[in-house]
């Protein structure tokens, strides 16, 4: 009997500090941090945009002995039904090219009748969402070659009556999965509730156990309505401080956390591994004993 989604995760190695790259930038451009930054980091975590059928080449320049996971994009598992089969079979492709212990996939819809949004649609926070999510998450994980992370999206709004920990909570239960906390996307949840001065209020409705990975990024805080609305910079702008109290504050209580991921798109290569320098001195400091 093939082990549950979460077991299969738990099996994995720690895999330390690592960036999130698109194979597609030119900054950074992850050639360079292998050839030239390698000891700046511990891993990769690869986003190709979604991209399956181009990603052979990229994919190969990625040297056997860098640890790799993988981002990908178009698999909807917030959507009221399972989404097509090309998305699957793209990301079942990309999976053996890599060879990624887990898969990350965002909380989102970026396809409306097939047609793709420049815009994250986060889950509706509802238990029919959850219902919908759990059957997809189910669906995709028995046929995808590695256990997916379902990741907490990006917030300008919030739509539903549950609240984002309860929301994760359920679903990383109900699928047997793991979870990708990205702590800048759970401030952007706070911002719109009116709690953005406590990012960590409510962070005990969240079973912190079934966080595999953490994601931090550049963002900024643009003011909307007496409050904020949070934009996600990756490496153009610098980790908020919101992100890194999150991070000093729930390092402790993360008991399986194998990975902490910079997302740097558009950073230069110099700025990618000092955001990767930034986290890692707050593990060493927190948690030093992790890794």
């Amino acid at each position: 009997m093939r082990k549950s989604p979460f077991k299969r995760v738990l099996a994995a190695p720690v895999l330390g500090v690592g960036l999130g790259i698109d194979i597609y930038d030119q900054h950074p451009d992850f050639r360079k941090l292998i050839a030239q930054h390698r000891a700046g980091f511990d891993f990769l975590e690869v986003y190709s945009r979604g991209d399956w059928e181009n990603t052979d080449v990229p994919f190969s320049e990625i040297p056997d002995d860098v640890p790799r996971t993988y981002h990908h994009e178009g698999l909807d598992p917030v959507a009221p039904a399972l989404c097509p089969d090309g998305p699957i079979a793209g990301c079942v492709k990309n999976q053996t090219l890599l060879g990624p212990p887990w898969t990350v996939e965002e909380l989102a819809v970026r396809h409306i009748d097939g047609h793709y949004t420049d815009f994250f649609f986060p889950a509706i926070l509802n238990r029919e969402c959850v219902h919908a999510t759990v059957a997809n998450l189910d669906a995709l994980n028995t046929v995808l070659h590695a256990p997916l992370l379902p990741e907490n999206a990006p917030y300008e709004f919030v739509v539903g009556d549950m609240h984002l920990g309860d929301f994760l909570t359920e679903v990383a239960h109900g699928a047997d999965c793991g979870l990708v906390l990205d702590l800048g996307h759970w401030w952007s949840y706070q911002l719109c509730v009116g709690k953005g001065e406590t990012p960590d209020h409510g962070i005990e409705r969240l079973d912190l156990s079934r966080v595999i990975e953490v994601h931090l990024a550049g963002a900024r805080v643009e003011p909307f309505a007496g409050g904020g609305i949070y934009r996600d910079l990756h490496g153009a702008g610098p980790i908020p401080e919101a992100s890194l109290y999150l991070l000093r504050t729930l390092l402790p209580g993360l008991p399986n956390l194998k990975a902490i991921t910079i997302e740097v798109e558009n950073a230069t290569e110099g700025a990618a591994v000092a955001q990767a320098r930034q986290a890692r001195e707050v593990v060493q400091r927190v948690r030093p004993d992790w890794r």
